[in-house]
């Protein structure tokens, strides 16, 4: 169902690497959202993820806060969403994970079974749907506490057509933009890529934020969208999707589609440093609000950010869902989140307890940001409110991540009580 002119949608926002790795086939989940704005994701402690277990133990479903039926409908749509993309995956594509993670869900094959379970069970039956998880999955906890923050879409005002007012450029991928998977050379290098321009026969960096806004790439590269205002354009950016209303009233959506591969730098670490805010009031919201009160400092700051991201229409999101994630499938506002997929398989249900807060979520998007399972983000929506409870949530807590049960194993045995 596409969305209604005019629909006030819930609440959404991950991501790319600083190599232009696509991480998101349709958008990037969260560029740490407010993390990323402060200091980037760097920060994150890494977890051990090594050795037999891979940094996670099986328990108990008791052993899960607040778990119970509620918690498990509440989850159960999410997942089942997940499974529409992995049904049609072959046997052997890889979701992430490491150790235990990658042995138990790390195959879209791994999941068939879980899969046309969770489809049988009845729309709103609570108890079904915590009988289906407890069958069919095994909770494994990770082994360090994880640092729990949000992210969210944004809605701004934007046209498809250059009208006056809206004159700011969101570009596609630009024609010109090569990315080179630098293991198809050298086997040790890994997964690594970069992203330039030819040259001259030479591959050369990609334009930086300035030059590309100055108008280098205006014959390489067709422009998406117009927006009112550079600091809207520069915010979708470090969210990495975003959502517009046309003048029509209209509501349309744009998912990341690769950057420019230089290094992210974010500004609100250098705001903080140069005293234009304090250390503890950098909010996507306060950012945004001193770039429009000081335009003259404004450009320097974001264009210190040689960082850019290119965009693509993203159609046939149902209302109220954001923008697809990593996983391909659209997300669920508080029943989505990003990880690490090193450390996490996308697709994969994951209970998340804090002070605040017991949901059972499912991975469906990448943090960059993120080592192991130390860390997750969840989605809370599209729009300003989404804004706010993304912003206002950093809390330290527990990750339960739910793995299909061995086929041979019978329901009443391992960790399923």
């Amino acid at each position: 169902m596409n969305r209604r002119p005019g629909t006030a949608t819930a609440t959404h926002e991950p991501r790319r690497d600083q190599s232009g790795r696509l991480v998101s086939p349709i958008r990037t989940a969260l560029f740490c959202a407010v993390t990323l704005l402060i200091a980037g994701c760097a920060t994150r402690a890494p977890t051990d993820t090594s050795g037999g277990q891979g940094g996670f133990t099986p328990v108990a479903y008791s052993a899960l806060p607040g778990w119970g039926p509620q918690a498990a409908i509440a989850g159960l749509e999410s997942f089942t969403r997940s499974c529409r993309a992995i049904d049609v995956m072959p046997e052997d594509q890889s979701l992430g994970g490491t150790g235990t993670a990658a042995a138990e869900g790390g195959k879209a094959g791994l999941w068939r079974n879980a899969c046309a379970a969770a489809r049988a069970v009845p729309p709103d039956d609570a108890a079904a749907a915590q009988t289906f998880f407890q069958s069919n999955l095994i909770p494994y906890q990770a082994s360090t506490a994880a640092r729990i923050t949000g992210y969210y879409e944004p809605v701004y005002a934007g046209s498809e057509v250059k009208l006056p007012g809206y004159d700011i450029p969101l570009y596609a991928r630009p024609r010109n933009l090569v990315l080179a998977n630098l293991s198809a050379f050298r086997d040790s290098t890994g997964k690594q890529r970069i992203v330039g321009r030819l040259r001259y026969g030479k591959l050369v960096p990609y334009y930086t934020r300035t030059r590309i806004e100055s108008g280098a790439i205006a014959r390489q590269a067709h422009v998406i969208a117009w927006l009112r205002d550079p600091v809207d354009a520069y915010m979708a950016q470090v969210q990495g999707s975003a959502e517009l209303r046309l003048p029509d009233g209209t509501l349309i959506d744009l998912g990341f589609d690769g950057t420019n591969g230089r290094a992210y730098t974010p500004i609100g670490r250098l705001m903080v440093e140069k005293g234009y805010l304090a250390a503890n009031d950098v909010s996507a919201p306060s950012i945004s609000a001193w770039l429009r009160a000081h335009p003259a400092q404004a450009s320097g700051l974001m264009d210190a950010n040689k960082n850019y991201v290119f965009f693509k229409r993203v159609r046939d999101v149902p209302d109220g869902l954001g923008a697809p994630g990593a996983l391909g499938v659209p997300l669920t506002p508080e029943g989505s989140i990003a990880v690490d997929e090193k450390a996490i398989p996308l697709g994969a249900p994951v209970y998340i307890a804090t002070k605040t807060l017991d949901r059972l979520t499912t991975a469906q998007d990448i943090d960059v940001g993120a080592k192991g399972a130390s860390a997750a983000q969840i989605f809370f929506g599209l729009g300003d409110r989404a804004a706010q409870r993304a912003g206002a949530m950093d809390e330290v807590g527990s990750l339960y991540v739910l793995l299909p049960r061995p086929v041979a194993a019978s329901p009443s045995t391992g960790a399923s009580s």
